[in-house]
């Protein structure tokens, strides 16, 4: 495996996924894919992405270069008139992971869904989610951010509100990695202002007033402004 996590930005290109009340999920899915992946290189932790751009990305390239990783967080948007988010694993997961997210999305006060974290079997016994069923031993994290049609549609327009929810997956994933979770704007430290008053430049002292007025005399006559100090 190349790399350790990889984020998949839910369709793309020709597919726009749900689309209401001017928001487009393949827009926001793409930026979540890239705000993470970003965030996640900045804490060293290994990941890739599925597309880096508007493009459509069929089922069968899309999961072929996921079964390579280990860790798949496919970014997606919801739709159907709820509010909140949920996030669904496979069969074969336990769920662990979920719930880091979900107490993340939760302590930074975004709305989940009354059924958060769950799983989905097809007619077949298999994983219904093609992401799930289809992408080997990869353990892939559906992530749902919140409905485009919901009662939070109109705050999920703010750039900022969504990226608060990006930044709930990073937390999560540096708690799954053991790493130190680094805030996104750590303050930097004051730079400390230069201290006030007069900076003095001192050529000569003597304990002679004579001399030291001969030499005020030759500085001057150069354009140099003088004092003699007596101390």
């Amino acid at each position: 495996m190349s790399e350790k996590w990889i984020n998949d930005g839910g369709h793309g290109g020709s597919d726009p996924g749900a689309v209401a009340k001017g928001n487009t999920e393949k827009v926001y899915t793409l930026e979540a894919e890239l705000y993470v992946h970003k965030r996640l290189k900045d804490h060293g932790i290994s990941s890739d992405v599925t597309r880096t751009s508007d493009v459509t990305l069929d089922e069968n390239p899309r999961v072929n270069k996921v079964k390579n990783y280990k860790y798949c967080l496919s970014h997606h948007f919801n739709a159907g008139g709820g509010k909140g988010a949920e996030f669904i694993h496979s069969i074969y997961s336990d769920g662990k992971f979920e719930k880091m997210i979900a107490d993340e999305f939760k302590k930074a006060g975004y709305p989940l869904r009354p059924r958060t974290i769950y799983t989905r079997k097809g007619s077949d016994g298999q994983d219904y989610y093609y992401m799930h069923r289809r992408t080997g031993a990869c353990r892939t994290t559906i992530i749902e951010y919140d409905f485009v049609d919901g009662g939070n549609s109109e705050k999920i327009k703010d750039k900022k509100y969504r990226e608060g929810m990006y930044e709930c997956v990073v937390k999560a994933v540096c708690r799954q990695e053991g790493k130190s979770y680094k805030p996104l704007n750590q303050s930097k430290p004051k730079q400390k202002e230069p201290a006030k008053g007069l900076y003095k430049v001192q050529v000569g002292a003597f304990s002679v007033k004579g001399n030291a007025e001969k030499l005020a005399n030759e500085l001057e006559k150069k354009g140099y402004k003088t004092y003699v100090v007596h101390e």
